[in-house]
């Protein structure tokens, strides 16, 4: 196996005019896009240090760090507008590193700040990251950074040299619905992809416990900061609010910790909106066993906001060891596993108290849904699609009937109430 680079032309990496969306695949000057180094790093197109199993293209991309840069040092691309990853979100992109457990962070900049980070599993050989965004709208990210081996300095040598190649942008969610509460990791229809920051990186896996059952796993990395957490879903949120109302605050998660008396920590906020959020925090009294713990978010921690019923919390991040550092205790794997709302059905709303407060369940394109609303006050109605999407949104009063001729074919879930609401699915077919 080679470890060197034959170094091509350097004006064909910097001598770009042009500014160019993804896919880079290093091959051509209309495929390889500007990059900017800063903090003593220094990235080329080189030949492919190994042209064998997924990547046996002829150019990849070298990124060495030298001495005397900081632990973020990395190369930076502008794009020739503002990415929209509302839909087609996620990053992927091929990997070759000296060390397996190096920290690739991707980096969105422009009128705002997102990161995310992937984790290496293998030495001198090639392997596919992803980097999933899926959910921010337009408007705000036209800068890509690339920080590899993020979190350790670099030396020059042979151990601060990566590659990288074939940069994408793909549909993660391939149709699957958004992730919304109750969560159980086992409908097939669902997308369960996760959102990890701050050294933190989850994957869905098999039940340690159980082969029958899936959980999700969050590996705390000995790199991560003290408020390293996940976000249960993608930056866009669960698909509904969680719905909480005056008697019902709690949210009850499974999980399996490796060490007792350790501080989990849960966070309910508005996605982009992160000011609007609530935290609450319990310890968990044994390791080594899935135990249910409730978590009420009417208890806020000392310090952070109340909760507040007119937000929209539809972002839930778990936090393992909060407060901790990772290199107190070492990479350590944490588990979580049906995470509910305890919702409180005897105080919903007065028109449910009454019976169906929407019906039909199941209607055609074109047709309307009857709505029972409170008859002495507004109530806000909403629609979402099953990724999250507000469909339809207005406020009613008393019985009324709602029009779905602008809508398609599909699943939707219909949303009603203010401080205190319900849910329910529908589902329009042609």
């Amino acid at each position: 196996m080679k470890h060197f680079a034959l170094l091509l032309s350097l004006a064909f990496t910097l001598g770009l005019n042009a500014q160019i969306n993804p896919p880079f695949d290093f091959e051509t000057e209309e495929t390889t896009p500007v990059l900017t180094n800063f903090e003593m790093a220094e990235t080329l197109v080189v030949e492919n240090p190994d042209a064998s199993g997924i990547n046996t293209s002829a150019n990849v991309a070298q990124m060495v760090r030298y001495p005397g840069g900081n632990v973020w040092a990395g190369s930076i691309v502008t794009l020739p507008g503002y990415l929209d990853l509302t839909e087609v979100g996620a990053f992927r992109m091929k990997v070759y590193s000296p060390v397996a457990g190096a920290v690739m962070k991707l980096k969105l900049e422009g009128n705002g700040v997102i990161e995310l980070d992937a984790l290496t599993t293998v030495e001198n050989a090639w392997e596919t990251l992803v980097w999933d965004f899926t959910g921010i709208p337009g408007g705000i990210y036209n800068q890509v950074a690339f920080m590899l081996d993020f979190g350790t300095e670099g030396d020059g040598t042979y151990f601060s040299t990566f590659y990288f190649d074939d940069v994408e942008l793909y549909q993660s969610t391939l149709g699957l619905q958004q992730v919304s509460l109750p969560i159980d990791h086992e409908d097939e229809s669902v997308h369960y992809q996760t959102t990890s920051f701050a050294g933190n990186y989850s994957e869905l896996v098999v039940d340690p416990m159980d082969a029958d059952n899936h959980v999700m796993k969050v590996t705390k990395h000995w790199q991560s900061l003290n408020y390293s957490g996940t976000t249960m879903s993608t930056p866009a949120g669960l698909a509904v609010p969680i719905p909480f109302e005056s008697g019902a605050t709690e949210v009850s998660v499974d999980v399996w910790v490796p060490t007792a008396g350790a501080a989990i920590r849960l966070k309910a906020e508005e996605a982009f909106q992160p000011a609007n959020s609530v935290e609450t925090q319990q310890n968990v009294a044994v390791a080594g066993e899935w135990t249910t713990m409730t978590f009420d978010f009417y208890q806020n921690v000392p310090g952070t906001q109340s909760l507040n019923f007119s937000f929209d919390y539809n972002i839930l991040s778990i936090f393992f060891d909060f407060g901790n550092e990772g290199y107190l205790s070492g990479i350590q794997d944490f588990y979580y596993d049906n995470v509910v709302f305890n919702g409180n059905s005897a105080s919903i709303s007065e028109a449910e108290a009454k019976g169906p407060w929407l019906y039909p369940s199941s209607v055609s394109l074109g047709s309307f849904l009857n709505v029972a609303a409170n008859a002495s006050s507004f109530e806000r109605f909403r629609i979402f699609s099953t990724s999250g999407q507000v469909v339809h949104d207005t406020w009613i009063r008393g019985n009324t009937r709602i029009g779905l001729s602008g809508l398609t074919s599909g699943v939707y879930i219909c949303q009603l109430g203010n401080d205190r609401r319900v849910t329910q699915k529908i589902t329009i077919a042609q």
